[in-house]
């Protein structure tokens, strides 16, 4: 929604000065409110204990954490106690007594604008009591900016005061006002600052440069982003010159939103005007908020202008979401630098951090430097899993498959380099064969596989061939990998059993699929439950009663069995089968 700019409305209100005339001519001469009903106002409105603060620190609470300052609660003028001031904190009676009228005025605005409302409230009970004051605008204007505190100041009181003048005939002028919007700017009320500035118009009163980054701040804080950005927008476009602070503030409330492409924006434009009050906090709040979220642009941005210069050191945790960013996004430049920072303070790299490292390489498409990696993590006894290898695996699933034949070539000059080639880097070469549909090729390169790696094939390197043998439909080469195995003494596991009975069930004769499940059992494994739907489909197939037994044990085991025994039972051939309906009747 635009912006009401502000001659707009003068113009307006020019061309119909009949509106509220009347009343603005009354709230001018109106009658004088009697002592008593400011001494109520004073003492009905509620007031916390120690709340002194500077202003400066008022702001940098506020920008630290937007969340802490919008709190408002319902003012109630009977549950407030009278005499409830912490006489801890403010003058003696002695002490006021030898003050001029005029000085304590001066004392009394002085508290306001620093958020002490305790001492706001005695220095207003004192003038009037003592002083004789009648109750003006200053007074009240003194109890209205006295709500600056952000963990005390109440948004509602505004209201309270603007209808206890408005009954008693004050007239409130445009600092009034512009208290208000102060007040409002940190706990923010959308309808009560839409009343403020109406009250504003009415009177003809034009909003100051500080009133309008107040107005802008509470928009921010209310969450209207949208508006928000737009009156910033505004202010720039009338060429008001807008106070880092309100950056500071927009960036923080857009970083807890998730609006990082805005936040960046605001920051970059702060870079380009040559804007030397970015504090550290501010680059440092962008940096870690955008990294956990693995934004790339604020994390690159943050981390090329302020890490790489040596002005921010972040701590290790966000170092690592950098790092994590910088993988996803395929930035090795990045990946590297962190690893530099992480390096100067002698952190222990683990798996995780060699992972994140080859993924950025491999995801920019520097396959060389992604095994080289694995070859360092053998050596630094971070041992690489299959799992470390699926950044490399994709890469070369996304390319044709002369791309392996690089690899292999890579791979071969690491070794005449004498680097120790771990096995999964290897396998996740006959991975991608497998994944091209080439098993010819991938039992070729298993069997070139002790030239290049000294730790030999490893249970993984057959699993991943069985699984060709699976697509393939080649028995014959899985028998050969399971006497491989037997032969180099290496211990298969549930999966090579599991992609073993696939293999077995691609035949006329199935038989020794029941060998290896039977096996399985010995050694206390469980097929997965795809394997077992696809043994009991083999057996309605062939009309095979092992199909009901087979039922009735995945059922004891846990498997839900509901809509295969349907289908089983829809699809069963032989009806005379005693074994028809076993597991319902269960």
């Amino acid at each position: 929604m635009p912006v009401t700019k502000i001659a707009i409305d003068g113009l307006w209100h020019c061309l119909c000065p009949s509106i509220e005339a009347a009343g603005a001519l009354r709230s001018s001469f109106g009658r004088v409110p009697s002592r008593r009903a400011l001494l109520r106002r004073s003492s009905s409105i509620p007031f916390p204990r120690n709340a002194p603060h500077t202003q400066r620190r008022l702001f940098s609470r506020t920008i630290r954490n937007p969340e802490q300052a919008s709190a408002s609660s319902t003012f109630n003028v009977s549950s407030y106690e009278q005499n409830s001031v912490d006489q801890s904190t403010v003058l003696s009676g002695e002490s006021l007594a030898s003050e001029s009228t005029e000085h304590l005025y001066e004392v009394l605005r002085s508290a306001a604008a620093q958020g002490q409302y305790e001492r706001v409230l005695e220095l207003v009970n004192y003038l009037v009591k003592h002083r004789h004051e009648e109750p003006n605008l200053r007074l009240y204007s003194a109890l209205l900016l006295a709500n600056v505190d952000p963990n005390h100041g109440i948004a509602t009181r505004i209201t309270a005061i603007l209808d206890e003048m408005s009954r008693e005939r004050i007239g409130a002028d445009s600092g009034f006002y512009h208290a208000a919007l102060k007040v409002l700017s940190i706990h923010p009320d959308h309808l009560l600052r839409q009343r403020v500035l109406q009250e504003m118009r009415q009177r003809w009163f034009v909003i100051t440069v500080d009133g309008r980054h107040d107005i802008a701040a509470g928009l921010f804080r209310e969450r209207q982003i949208e508006l928000a950005l737009n009156y910033l927008d505004s202010m720039r476009q009338e060429g008001i010159k807008v106070h880092g602070w309100l950056y500071d503030l927009a960036m923080y409330i857009l970083c807890d939103m998730q609006e990082f492409d805005q936040a960046l924006k605001f920051i970059q434009a702060r870079v380009a005007a040559k804007d030397i009050d970015i504090s550290s906090h501010t680059w440092y709040y962008l940096l870690d908020t955008a990294s956990s979220y693995y934004h790339y642009d604020a994390t690159q941005y943050v981390w090329k202008w302020r890490v790489e210069t040596l002005h921010i050191n972040p701590p290790s945790g966000v170092c690592i979401n950098a790092l994590a960013t910088a993988a996803r996004h395929g930035d090795a430049e990045l990946a590297t630098d962190v690893f530099r920072v992480l390096g100067n303070r002698s952190t222990h790299f683990e798996l995780h951090h060699y992972e994140a490292l080859l993924e950025a390489y491999a995801r920019s498409g520097d396959l060389e430097t992604s095994f080289k990696i694995l070859c360092i993590m053998k050596t630094a006894k971070a041992e690489p899993e299959e799992a470390s290898t699926r950044p490399i695996f994709e890469y070369l699933c996304e390319h044709p498959p002369d791309e392996l034949d690089h690899a292999l070539n890579i791979l071969t000059a690491l070794h005449a380099e004498r680097r120790i080639i771990p096995t999964p880097a290897y396998n996740v070469i006959i991975e991608a064969y497998i994944h091209h549909g080439d098993l010819a090729g991938a039992v070729e390169r298993y069997k070139r596989l002790h030239t290049l790696c000294a730790a030999g094939p490893s249970t993984a390197t057959f699993n991943i061939l069985l699984r060709g043998c699976r697509d393939a439909g080649r028995k014959d080469v899985a028998m050969f990998l399971a006497s491989e195995m037997l032969a180099m003494k290496i211990r298969p596991d549930a999966l090579t059993y599991d992609r073993l009975i696939l293999v077995c069930l691609m035949q006329m004769d199935f038989e020794d699929a029941f060998k290896y499940l039977q096996e399985m059992k010995i050694h206390g494994w469980k097929p997965r439950q795809g394997t077992l739907v696809a043994v009991v489909k083999k057996c309605v197939a062939v009309s095979d009663p092992r199909a009901w037994s087979l039922l009735e044990e995945m059922a004891a085991t846990g498997f839900d069995t509901v809509s295969l025994e349907k289908w089983v039972t829809a699809n069963w051939m032989d009806y005379s089968s005693p074994k028809k309906g076993a597991v319902s009747g269960k």
